[in-house]
């Protein structure tokens, strides 16, 4: 059974890596993976912004960021549980979703890879300016790079014919 990662960050552009994988998962019968990368630096802006139930902006601010960190990779989470759901349901194929923190993406990406024994990884890849390449380079190009199984990039525009 082929099973095949796809990494999103949940945004428009991930949807045509989360089809395309899911199309190709439903043609070989095998199972989808889906894997929502949580930099800290996220966390730790959402942890600053993001406030508890019924909690003040004082309040907030003097909590501990453990509280904060845990809700955000919680939501996250459960974010990739329901849309694994979904994706389950609108292609009729096993999916397991999961938010993990990553302080290296690509690390993180190969490390659930290597526990989950994934033959094919999927990947969008965004148009950057030059400028935000060169100086911070791109994860999809660093994934390839990287890689130890197969990867198929996906471009951002890509729409499932």
């Amino acid at each position: 059974m082929l099973k095949v990662l796809a990494a999103t960050d949940f945004s428009c552009d991930g949807r045509a890596v989360v089809d395309f994988a899911a199309d190709l998962v439903r043609r070989s019968g095998g199972k989808m993976y889906l894997l929502h990368a949580v930099e800290p630096c996220m966390i730790d802006a959402a942890g600053c912004i993001s406030h508890e139930r019924g909690a003040t902006d004082e309040e907030s601010a003097n909590g501990d960021g453990i509280r904060h960190h845990a809700t955000l990779l919680e939501i996250s989470n459960h974010r990739a549980h329901c849309a694994a759901e979904k994706i389950s349901k609108r292609w009729d194929i096993p999916v397991y979703g999961k938010a993990e923190e990553a302080d290296d993406v690509v690390e993180c990406i190969f490390r659930f890879c290597e526990r989950h024994n994934i033959q094919l990884l999927v990947i969008g890849n965004r148009h950057h300016s030059l400028l935000s390449s060169i100086l911070l380079g791109s994860t999809a190009a660093r994934l390839v790079r990287a890689a130890r199984i197969p990867v198929t990039v996906v471009p951002c525009a890509f729409q499932q014919g």
